[in-house]
């Protein structure tokens, strides 16, 4: 998490979306940066709300001044890059490498259920209130990213190159056969509700966010 009070952003870490890469080149522009464990760069937009209300409860610094934003991949992408990631990387709990992506699919290890029965891993939940409703001004499209955030980049006044870091060193697994698609589909359908409709909710977002320079 990056939070910028000079430039009144605030940029949520989702994982496996370029987060290392972004926050490589907003980091100069932060006051404050939330970053160690996975499970405190990866925190919640609502949870940041909350734990930084000492920033935001003052007027001058409402929640609704900043620019809150992140990135979602399409879900099934999502998760294969995980599946690459922990195989292919020096990682603290990596994938046997002769475990295939059904195989992995089927073990509903932490990547796809919570802990503890706390129900499916859903990058939506980085971005929206237990309610439902979204708390991110931009979501940005993991496919859309260089353009989405060198626009973004622009408006901010910062000039600072995305180059990538932390990526997956093994390629993409082969199509997945029609049936597991599926099943991937219908466990990532929340997902796929906020996912498929960004286009819309990020034209309101980047026109609230072009009306600073207006």
């Amino acid at each position: 998490m990056l939070l910028s009070i000079e430039k009144r952003f605030l940029f949520v870490a989702n994982t496996k979306t370029a987060s290392t890469s972004i926050e490589v080149a907003l980091k100069p522009f932060s006051e404050i940066v939330r970053a160690g464990t996975p499970e405190r760069k990866h925190t919640s937009l609502h949870d940041i709300l909350n734990l930084y209300d000492f920033v935001f409860a003052r007027p001058e610094h409402h929640a609704d001044l900043f620019f809150k934003f992140g990135v979602m991949r399409d879900p099934i992408d999502w998760i294969n890059s995980w599946f690459r990631y922990r195989k292919g990387n020096e990682v603290e709990a990596p994938l046997p490498s002769d475990m295939s992506f059904a195989d992995f699919w089927e073990k509903k290890d932490w990547n796809i259920m919570r802990p503890r029965g706390a129900g499916k891993n859903l990058q939506r939940d980085m971005f929206c209130a237990p309610n439902g409703d979204v708390l991110a001004d931009v979501i940005i499209p993991h496919h859309n990213l260089g353009a989405v955030f060198s626009e973004i980049c622009d408006i901010l006044d910062i000039r600072s190159p995305l180059e990538r870091h932390n990526v997956s060193e093994i390629r993409a697994p082969d199509e997945l056969p029609a049936p597991l698609a599926a099943d991937m589909r219908e466990f990532y359908a929340e997902d796929y509700e906020l996912f498929d409709r960004l286009d819309d909710l990020n034209a309101t977002g980047m026109a609230k966010l072009r009306s600073r320079t207006a």
